[in-house]
């Protein structure tokens, strides 16, 4: 594509604001006509397109093209025609010059079309001959005059918007160069505002540097007044407290001496009721531990009767219980209770024995065990024994808290729980250690089988020991 280089629009040197509205107005103008321009292509272009329709449509058919694609070659050919002309047109106006392929376009578009509207006036006998033999003058000049005015349009649009381009650049220079000496005389004012701002500014500093230093004398006069005047007071304050601090002093020495006299008193009342309050300290110690020793000795008597008579119980239980082995065809004394009432009572306690109890322990007569309320006499007691050890000491105490899980355990298996001070209490403990004891033994039946599989094994024996027992109640 070439291009023309742009026409410089020179502005006139000065430009005053009715030149300005004057080339705004030329724009607008200039515009409109380049508007009309366009309009009157493309009206002609399309008022063209209809009139040779008919024509053009006529030429296919009668040259063996179908009806129903016929119609559509005078559009195709006319819009292609319309296009290149257009677009030649618009860019003319940047100084575009149309050459080569376009120029054969829009010469090879507008003679197609002349000659599809022309063809029946040049040959009117249908026989092609080169130069016309029988042309039809009226019938070329009506076909000719469309196309021949589509493309002079064109060809004068361009020229026109050519014009048109250059009038608005040199219209367009003098509104710019209005706007520069606007904005060049803006700046000017601006300029001149700010060197008078300036000097005036300078004119107030140097005013205020002039009222400074006359401040500054005055104020360095008046310190030098007010120095030899403080000077001279300093001095006599001085005197004057030399004076008074040696009073202080001595006032000071003084009571400094009798608050050493009040210490040292008080210090001695002090140390007198320290060795008082200590001497009384120590007597009551003494007393404290005479009592706790008194009390463990109290315990641990009490806990060697318990174990005595735990024993002695034992024993008798076990000749009991040998004694009835022993009667293996006599009948059973007469019980309190019917039958009935005395297995439903027996079966489940029978059961809840304790890990310490042994074979002959299960075998007591059924009438002692439902005529007195049951007692777990076989739990090791809390006080320390020969058999347990000291239970005050680490393993003592585990010990003690493995045969409580276990029992525990055991006796929820049976169903025949003791509450949690009872049980407690059997070991010397308080109704806290006593449910510490059966949670543990839930959580360890849940989560150790082996502790499980033991507990389960000593509920079964337990079972096996009772059931003689209550079907030798239920027989008598």
């Amino acid at each position: 594509m070439q291009t023309a280089p742009p026409t410089s629009a020179q502005a006139p040197s000065v430009v005053t604001d009715e030149d300005a509205n004057k080339a705004r107005k030329a724009i607008a103008d200039i515009e409109r006509t380049e508007r009309l321009v366009t309009t009157v292509l493309v009206v002609l272009g399309f008022g063209g397109l209809i009139f040779t329709a008919v024509n053009v449509t006529l030429f296919a058919t009668d040259h063996h093209t179908h009806p129903a694609i016929a119609w559509m070659l005078d559009p195709l050919v006319s819009l292609a025609l319309l296009g290149v002309l257009f677009i030649d047109g618009r860019l003319a106006a940047y100084g575009y010059k149309p050459g080569g392929w376009p120029f054969v376009l829009r010469w090879f578009a507008g003679l197609a079309t002349w000659l599809m509207n022309c063809w029946a006036s040049l040959y009117p006998d249908e026989k092609f001959t080169g130069w016309p033999a029988n042309p039809d003058p009226a019938g070329l000049l009506l076909h000719s005059v469309i196309p021949f005015l589509v493309i002079l349009l064109a060809e004068a649009g361009a020229r026109y918007r050519q014009f048109c381009t250059d009038k608005k650049a040199h219209q367009k220079a003098i509104v710019a160069a209005n706007q520069e000496q606007k904005e060049a005389k803006r700046r000017a004012d601006a300029e001149a505002a700010r060197q008078r701002e300036e000097t005036k500014h300078a004119a107030e500093e140097a005013e205020r540097k002039r009222a400074a230093d006359l401040a500054a004398e005055e104020k360095r006069t008046e310190l030098e007044v007010r120095k030899a005047r403080e000077l001279a007071e300093a001095k006599a304050r001085e005197i004057q407290a030399t004076a008074e601090a040696e009073a202080r002093r001595a006032e000071r020495d003084r009571q400094e001496a009798e608050v050493r006299r009040r210490t040292e008193a008080e210090a001695r009342e002090q140390q007198a009721r320290i060795d008082r309050e200590t001497a009384e300290h120590k007597a009551e110690l003494e007393r404290q531990r005479i009592i706790t020793e008194a009390e463990a000795e109290a315990v641990k008597l009490k806990a060697e009767a318990d174990a005595r008579a735990a024993a002695q119980a034992r024993e008798d239980r076990r000749r009991t219980a040998e004694a009835r082995r022993t009667r293996t065809v006599e009948p059973t004394a007469v019980l309190p209770t019917t039958t009935a009432e005395l297995t439903a009572e027996t079966a489940p306690k029978a059961t809840a024995v304790l890990p310490g109890a042994t074979a002959e322990t299960t075998a007591l007569p059924a009438a002692q065990q439902t005529a007195k309320p049951r007692k777990l006499t076989a739990v090791p007691a809390a006080a320390p024994t020969a058999e347990t050890g000291d239970v005050r000491g680490a393993e003592a105490k585990r010990k003690q808290i493995e045969e409580a899980n276990f029992e525990a355990a055991v006796l929820q298996l049976l169903d025949d729980t003791p509450t949690r001070k009872e049980f407690a209490a059997v070991y010397g403990r308080s109704e806290t250690w006593g449910r510490e004891r059966y949670a543990e033994a839930e959580q360890l039946m849940a989560e150790d089988p082996g502790f499980a599989a033991r507990v389960v094994a000593e509920a079964e024996k337990r079972g096996q020991r009772t059931a003689p027992a209550v079907a030798e109640l239920s027989a008598g």
